[in-house]
């Protein structure tokens, strides 16, 4: 028997088997509301007879969309034989690494003589950051932990930090 032809009697034998229950069948349906939620009605038999009202159940089964990077400010520029280093300030958001690539990408097309980028969602995160470690409190090495978004070094290697380093570093044009 080929595989085709498998599938098709399974399938025929599922639908057989479901005609065949003294049980009333669960009607299930999905859907997505605005707010990006799952949402499952099941309406059918109780098992005695009887037909149950139209349940609910929310829950959050699907990704959050992510923010694009709408704006930027560039705090500093520090120059090096290599290039320079911007440290920029972007509003706070939900970002993912595909908004982050992208906008990475399009400050490159920009600024071409860039060999570093550090990315911050928080002024106060930003200036600890340009600060000599030695010189930075405990309560700013959290906050940098917490802001620094993802740096991008050799003008390539895009590495995620702080709350986004759940994500994987690549290298831009790979």
């Amino acid at each position: 028997m080929n595989k085709v032809t498998r599938i098709a009697l399974a399938g025929f034998v599922a639908l057989a088997l479901a005609a065949c229950s003294d049980d009333e069948a669960q009607i299930t349906t999905t859907t997505l509301d605005a707010s990006l939620l799952t949402t499952t009605t099941t309406i059918g038999d109780d098992g005695n007879g009887e037909e149950q009202p139209p349940s609910t159940d929310t829950s959050d089964t699907t990704a959050q969309p992510s923010d694009e990077v709408e704006s930027f400010e560039v705090i500093s520029r520090q120059s090096t034989e290599d290039g320079e280093t911007l440290y920029i300030l972007i509003p706070p958001g939900n970002y993912s690494d595909v908004s982050i690539e992208n906008f990475l990408g399009d400050l490159l097309e920009d600024e071409t003589a860039v060999s570093g980028v550090e990315v911050f969602d928080d002024r106060a995160a930003l200036d600890a950051s340009l600060k000599a470690e030695d010189e930075r409190t405990a309560e700013e090495m959290q906050t940098i932990e917490d802001h620094h978004l993802v740096s991008l070094v050799d003008g390539r290697q895009v590495a995620f930090q702080g709350p986004l380093s759940d994500y994987e570093d690549f290298v831009i044009g790979s």
